[in-house]
């Protein structure tokens, strides 16, 4: 079978996606499964994994070059199959759409200021010559295009020093590169700005004692940890709550399907593995909050490494990696045995009813992490007087440099609409599996 790989769309509001990186070149076996490119939009940074096995046949989009989502950047196919015709379609389509953003440049440039002086236009000359050799996203090179900045003279601090479109403001309104009473990257100022950490107040251990990223990123920890009202203060600066109460619904399957298998592992099922399973496919649903927030970009993950709450001490204590992949039984073992925290969270789950989870629990890189608490109960009356029925709520911190109120809301809402077919869920997770 042949596929031609799109450019995925990492979000709502994805103008075009850049390639950073191919992991295979032309020719080369590729696997189900394997990771075969890895993407960037303006806020996002994505995976491109391989639909089934074959051979990378085609690349038509390099590394560094971009296309709107849904273009072709490749074909994978048999190693003998005949592929001329999904070829010739992906290169009319991709030169289609070239033509399309050269009129629309065209069409651009006659509604500005039609003249320029010859400063200008050997500026603006200089900035569309060098830009083939720099590393910008699509934007930053537009941004350039249309302020006469040359991109070879402008520092980076997007993902993996990339040039990004504020990089190009900033050159352009003269403050790029300027004279503090500092010195640190490009990278550390922004971080120290979003962040709010003086940068006259940290110790820099770069090269001639500059101040990196790194060291802003420590010294924003240090103060956030040594503060009394850590998690208020983080809460109104950075990270915000969103907080659910489930549909009695919802909260009985829960709790009726924990009881329901546990007699078939001989007790060692709890709430929280079940709560497990649910998140998961949240996950898969509202693929937004399974990210990592690093080098200023919301970073989603194809893979869920989900950090339980195990105590007091700390919100990392095990990370329970590939989630996605596993049965209610390797989730139940692998709480059981701890697993090794070498693997990056990308998101974190606590249960509020065994552990002490109060306020907000922040475990970065990940962007969100959720409090489940499935142990209240409330009252309804019945015409013979009480009823008692389980009480879930839930409660998700999410940093809001990566994900807004709405998102952090359909997860909430997802969770608890997956959670009324808890049964069914936790019978699905062995499906081809076991």
């Amino acid at each position: 079978m042949t596929i031609v790989i799109k450019m995925p769309k990492l979000g709502l509001e994805m103008e075009q996606g850049t390639v950073l990186e191919w992991f295979f070149e032309p020719g080369d076996d590729v696997s189900e499964g394997d990771k075969m490119a890895e993407v960037e939009s303006e806020k996002s940074i994505g995976e491109v994994e391989a639909r089934e096995d074959g051979t990378l046949r085609r690349i038509f989009v390099e590394a560094g070059e971009a296309v709107s989502p849904g273009k072709p950047i490749g074909i994978l196919a048999g190693a003998d199959a005949d592929i001329s015709d999904q070829e010739a379609e992906a290169e009319a389509e991709l030169e289609d759409e070239a033509e399309s953003e050269a009129a629309a440049a065209e069409t651009s440039s006659s509604d500005s200021e039609p003249q320029q002086t010859e400063a200008q236009a050997a500026t603006t000359t200089s900035s569309g010559g060098g830009s083939g050799d720099v590393k910008a996203s699509p934007r930053a090179k537009k941004e350039a295009e249309e302020l006469g900045v040359d991109l070879t003279t402008v520092e980076g601090t997007g993902p993996m020093d990339s040039i990004t479109a504020d990089d190009v403001k900033a050159a352009a309104n003269g403050t790029s590169g300027s004279t503090d009473s500092v010195k640190a990257s490009p990278r550390a100022k922004k971080e120290a700005e979003e962040l709010g950490v003086d940068l006259t107040t940290v110790e820099g251990t770069g090269p001639m004692d500059s101040i990196t990223a790194e060291d802003v990123e420590a010294a924003a920890e240090s103060a956030v940890e040594g503060a009394e009202t850590e998690l208020a203060g983080a809460g109104s600066v950075r990270y915000q709550q969103a907080a659910a109460v489930a549909d009695p619904e919802a909260g009985a399957a829960l709790l009726e399907t924990t009881e329901a298998v546990r007699s078939a592992f001989e007790e060692r099922v709890t709430v929280t593995d079940v709560l497990l399973v649910v998140a998961s496919v949240a996950l898969s649903e509202q693929p937004l909050v399974n990210a990592t927030y690093a080098e200023s970009t919301h970073q989603l993950q194809t893979s869920q490494h989900v950090a339980l709450v195990t105590g007091a001490d700390g919100p990392s204590t095990a990370v329970l990696p590939n989630v996605d992949d596993a049965s209610l039984t390797d989730l139940v073992e692998a709480r059981e045995e701890g697993a090794d925290a070498d693997v990056t969270p990308t998101f974190t789950l606590a249960n509020a009813a065994v552990v002490e989870s109060e306020g907000l629990v922040r475990n970065p890189p990940a962007v969100a992490a959720l409090q489940i608490d499935p142990s209240g109960q409330r009252a309804v009356p019945t015409d013979e007087g009480v009823d008692l029925q389980p009480l879930v709520t839930a409660r998700l911190t999410y940093d809001t440099k990566a994900i807004d109120e709405n998102t952090a809301e359909a997860f909430l809402s997802t969770f608890f609409e997956r959670a009324e077919a808890a049964a069914e869920l936790v019978l699905g997770s062995y499906r081809g599996k076991e």
